[in-house]
């Protein structure tokens, strides 16, 4: 009895069509993109973000990319630190699908990192004299 349970919950569980390890959570946020080790002129380019998970992103890019590719991406993210700070989520990956211009990839590292949005100028006060 005990092995024919065993053997169905092994059927059910090849029968699982998700087969990723993390979840993704579904996201729409600006994505730039450069190809690593590519020859050539410097290939960047943009899009949004589709889902993001621990290990993976899907995002649609401007123009289709090849199966193989390794990309150094960012992602503008939506939370500022310390409430004036913009972020960006670094990371860099394979790109494991492409279906137009629908791309997933598998992603290394993330890390947080402070976007540059431009230099605040203080006035300067004039001293009276």
């Amino acid at each position: 009895m005990d092995s024919q349970i065993t053997q169905r919950a092994r059927l059910l569980k090849g029968l699982d069509p998700e087969r990723r390890r993390s979840f993704r959570f579904p996201v729409n946020l600006g994505v730039r993109y450069s190809v690593i080790g590519h020859r050539g002129p410097a290939e960047n380019g943009s899009g949004r973000t589709i889902d993001v998970s621990t290990s993976g992103l899907s995002f649609t890019a401007d123009r289709p990319l090849s199966v193989g590719l390794t990309l150094d991406v960012s992602i503008e993210w939506p939370v500022l630190l310390d409430g004036s700070v913009q972020l960006q989520l670094v990371t860099s990956g394979v790109v494991v699908r492409s279906t137009g211009a629908v791309v997933a990839m598998r992603i290394g590292r993330p890390e947080f990192k402070t976007r540059c949005a431009g230099l605040k100028v203080e006035p300067r006060l004039e001293s009276v004299g």
